[in-house]
């Protein structure tokens, strides 16, 4: 049978009781002293008071250890609880006549007093310090128990926290394999529509494919790539929907300088200018010009995808396996720290003027990250 691990009495444990129980020997030696000033007491008599405390100090110390390590035994043996209690409070009442057996034990052998060592003599004196030797030892017991209880509950939450990364790191691979078929799906439909009209284009075109194929196998199970890899693919991708749209189709990239070592997820652009594509086209729609624009905004990066194609007000809803899965991924990678916008837009600047669909993303701008 497996048993639970216990933190009774590692380093620091031992450390912090070393320093409470040292701190509580020293108050009840100062209050002793006071006392024994009081009664104008000589110097000797505070000075084997001092060695006896000493004694005292290494005497009991040793004994909670001991109690320390029985306990745990018991532990590990699955004792019940209730018994545990019941030798706790006998161990703390047996401290209190230990500490006498001592003390008195002491008086005799190094200070020659005329005391006889009997077991009334051990039981008087035991009743004395009981009350002060029970809080000692349950203050003790507390402290380890509390030590131990946060300790599990510490190694408990990374647990469920590393279970957790886990889970995420699965969900995200799971969705990027679910995204290269859906891409390859795609591809095909685009170059078998070629084959018939230009053999040369389609050849090209497989060749691309064959190019983007191999580097994103390349990620293997990156949740995150440098920006200027991603437009490496984003690159590859476009040059396959020119060979069959030819002019019909053209990517404008807007990026600054000083970008490309930013993080963001493999495969973000591509289903997004995709999307440009399959619902931009229309009999209005006959060619279609698309925006990629990044920049850098405090600790974000804000990324849009323009497109003048057929509006929204004027199709159904554009969630669909491609974007879809983006959001997926991007749900698990950033936990909802990220935006995202589908609408249509009035524009007015260099590229376009007039209204306008657009994709906005607002993603952590990233620059380390370990896989």
């Amino acid at each position: 049978m497996k048993t639970r691990a216990y933190t009774f009495l590692d380093r620091r444990l031992f450390q912090i009781l070393l320093i409470y129980y040292l701190v509580a020997y020293v108050i009840d030696f100062a209050a002793t002293v006071l006392i024994y000033n009081q009664d104008e007491t000589s110097n000797n008599v505070l000075g084997q008071l001092a060695i006896q405390y000493v004694i005292f100090f290494v005497a009991k110390l040793s004994y909670v250890i001991g109690a320390l390590l029985l306990t745990k035994k018991f532990f590990e043996k699955g004792t019940l609880h209730w018994r545990i209690v019941m030798i706790h409070l006998a161990l703390a009442a047996l401290l209190s006549f230990y500490t006498a057996f001592i003390g008195l034990l002491v008086e005799i052998e190094l200070f020659s007093k005329a005391i006889t060592l009997t077991i009334e003599s051990i039981y008087i004196r035991g009743l004395g310090g009981l009350s002060f030797n029970f809080f000692l030892y349950f203050s003790m017991i507390a402290i380890v128990y509390a030590y131990d209880y946060f300790q599990r509950k510490k190694a408990d939450d990374l647990r469920a926290s590393t279970l957790k990364a886990e889970l995420l790191d699965t969900k995200i691979r799971a969705l990027q394999a679910q995204l290269n078929p859906h891409f390859l799906f795609n591809s095909l439909n685009d170059i078998s529509s070629l084959i018939d009209d230009n053999q040369t284009k389609a050849q090209n075109a497989i060749a691309d494919l064959s190019d983007l194929l191999r580097k994103t196998l390349s990620l293997k199970d990156s949740k995150l790539i440098l920006l200027k890899d991603e437009l490496s693919l984003l690159d590859t991708y476009a040059k396959m929907e020119k060979l069959r749209y030819d002019d019909k189709w053209e990517l404008v990239k807007v990026i600054p300088e000083g970008l490309e070592e930013f993080l963001i997820p493999p495969l973000l652009f591509q289903p997004l200018l995709e999307n440009t594509i399959r619902h931009g086209f229309s009999e209005k729609h006959q060619k279609i010009k698309a925006l990629l624009r990044i920049r850098k905004t405090n600790d974000f990066l804000e990324i849009e995808v323009i497109n003048n194609g057929k509006p929204l007000q004027s199709q159904s809803p554009l969630i669909g396996n491609g974007i879809g899965n983006v959001l997926e991924r991007l749900d698990s990678l950033f936990q909802g720290n990220y935006e995202f916008d589908l609408s249509d837009y009035t524009i007015d600047d260099e590229y376009f003027c007039g209204s306008f669909v657009v994709v906005k993303l607002k993603l952590p701008a990233l620059k380390k990250y370990a896989n």
